[in-house]
C-alpha cells in the first residue's frame, strides 16, 4: 500500500472517529440535560368540619372526561381498621366548586373510603358496608336491581365492568374474585380460591406461612390496561411472606403466583410496578438501599428495572409513566409526599410534609395518591388538623 493511500485511509478513519465521538457526546449531553423542579399549587377538595376520602391509591377520582370529582364526606369519623361509619357520597366540578351530595353511605372505612370508581361520566360504583352499589351521580338513584354482597372492590373498571372479592364461604357466593357488568348487571365468578390452590406456591413458604384454604383470600384485583389479564393480591397465611402476587388470563387460565411488591399496579400490559419488598427467595434484599424502592417486573417475576426512585409506600404513576408519587414509610413522622420525574432526580419536588397525628397511620387515612387522567394533577389525602383528614390536589406546572 503506497503512502498516499495510507494517508487517505487514515484521514477517513479519523473523520469517522470524530463524528462518532461528537454523536456520543451530544447524546450524553442530552441524556444529562437538567430540568427544573415543577411548581406545585395545592387546592382542597371538600369542605372543612369532616374528613373526606377519595379511593384506592392510583385510582383517579375524576370522571372519564375529567370534569367531575367524586369523594366521600364522613358523617361520623371512622376510628381505624374495619370501623365502618356513616358518610355521604359527594361530587364537585374540576375546580372543586359546585359541590353536591349524591347519596347516603351506610358505612365507609378510613382506609380506601368506599373504593369509589367511575364507570362512565354519569355512574359511580362503590363498596358500602358489605354491598356493591352503582349510582347515577346526577340523580342519586341506585341503579342495581339486586343486592350484591362482597368484601371489597377491585381498583379500576374496564369497559363498564368492575371486579369484586368475596373472602369467606358464608352463603354470599364461593370465595374468590367476581366480575360485574354494570350495563347488564350480569355476574360471573372469574377466579375461585379453589383455583388458586391448584397452583404451586413459592418454594420459600414454610408450613407455618400457609393457612388452611378457608382462610385464603383474593383482594386488590386489577385489570391489565387491555383487560386481558387480572393481577391480584393473594393472602395464604398470616405472615408478610404469605402475601403473594397472582396473575391470570380473563378466562382463568395461565395463572402464576409469585412474590409480591408492597403495593403494586400494572405498568403496561406485560409488566407490574411496585415497591420491592422481598426477592424471589422470600427474603428482604441484602442491600438496604434497594428495600422498598420502585421496581418493575415482567409477568414471570423477573426484574426489568430497579431502584427507579428512592424508597416509598403507597404509589401512583402518571398515564405517560414519566411522573411518580409516593410517601414515606408507615409510622414515619413527618410524612413526606414527593413527586418524582423519571430519570431526573434533580427535579424531585415535595408535595406535602405533615404531622400524621393519629390520622394517617393509626386511623389509616392513608395518602393514597393518584394522577389526573391528563397527568397534570396529583390527588392525595393528608390531615387537616388533629381531628380530620382532608382531600387535595396539586397542579403540576413545569
Amino acid at each position: 500500500m503506497n503512502k498516499r493511500i495510507q494517508e487517505h485511509i487514515a484521514g477517513k478513519f479519523f473523520s469517522i472517529m470524530i463524528a462518532v465521538a461528537a454523536t456520543l457526546f451530544m447524546g450524553g449531553a442530552n441524556a444529562q440535560q437538567m430540568i427544573q423542579k415543577p411548581q406545585l399549587t395545592e387546592h382542597q377538595v371538600g369542605a372543612k368540619g369532616a374528613s373526606t376520602i377519595f379511593s384506592f391509591f392510583n385510582t383517579c377520582p375524576e370522571s372519564p372526561d375529567g370534569s367531575t370529582l367524586v369523594y366521600v364526606r364522613c358523617i361520623k369519623e371512622p376510628s381505624g381498621r374495619d370501623d365502618f361509619t356513616s358518610a355521604e357520597l359527594w361530587v364537585c366540578d374540576r375546580d372543586a366548586k359546585k359541590h353536591h351530595k349524591v347519596t347516603d353511605i351506610a358505612g365507609t372505612a378510613a382506609h380506601n373510603g368506599v373504593e369509589a370508581q367511575w364507570i362512565d361520566n354519569d355512574r359511580v360504583a362503590f363498596f358500602d358496608n358489605g354491598f356493591v352499589r352503582l349510582v347515577n351521580i346526577r340523580t342519586g338513584k341506585d341503579l342495581m336491581d339486586k343486592k350484591i354482597k362482597a368484601d371489597g372492590l377491585g381498583h379500576q373498571p374496564h369497559q363498564n365492568k368492575i371486579l369484586y372479592n368475596i373472602y369467606t364461604d358464608d352463603g354470599r357466593g364461593e370465595p374468590g374474585t367476581y366480575e360485574l357488568d354494570c350495563n347488564t348487571q350480569q355476574i360471573r365468578l372469574v377466579l375461585s380460591i379453589k383455583d388458586c390452590a391448584k397452583i404451586p406456591l413459592p418454594a420459600y413458604l414454610q408450613p407455618k406461612d400457609i393457612d388452611s384454604l378457608q382462610h385464603w383470600r383474593t383482594l386488590h384485583s386489577q385489570y391489565s390496561p387491555d383487560g386481558k389479564k387480572i393481577a391480584f393480591r393473594l393472602d395464604v397465611g398470616p405472615s408478610e411472606k404469605s402475601q403473594l402476587l397472582g396473575i391470570y388470563n380473563m378466562d382463568g387460565s395461565g395463572m402464576k403466583i409469585m412474590n409480591k411488591a408492597l403495593h403494586f399496579f400494572w405498568y403496561d400490559n406485560s409488566s407490574i410496578v411496585g415497591h420491592l419488598q422481598v426477592d424471589k427467595n422470600g427474603k428482604r434484599p441484602e442491600a438496604p438501599e434497594k428495600r422498598y424502592t420502585l421496581t418493575r417486573w415482567d409477568l414471570d417475576g423477573n426484574i426489568l428495572e430497579e431502584e427507579m426512585t428512592p424508597p416509598g409506600n403507597h404509589l401512583a404513576m402518571s398515564p405517560d409513566r414519566l411522573h411518580f408519587v409516593s410517601e414515606t414509610f408507615y409510622q414515619t413522622n413527618p410524612v413526606v409526599v414527593k413527586l418524582y420525574t423519571m430519570g431526573h432526580p434533580e427535579a424531585t419536588a415535595t408535595i406535602a410534609s405533615f404531622d400524621p397525628y393519629d390520622i394517617t397511620w393509626k386511623r389509616r387515612f392513608h395518602v393514597n395518591p393518584a394522577f389526573s387522567r391528563d397527568g397534570k394533577r396529583i390527588y392525595y389525602s393528608r390531615p387537616l388538623n388533629e381531628k380530620y383528614s382532608g382531600t387535595f390536589f396539586c397542579e403540576i406546572k413545569q
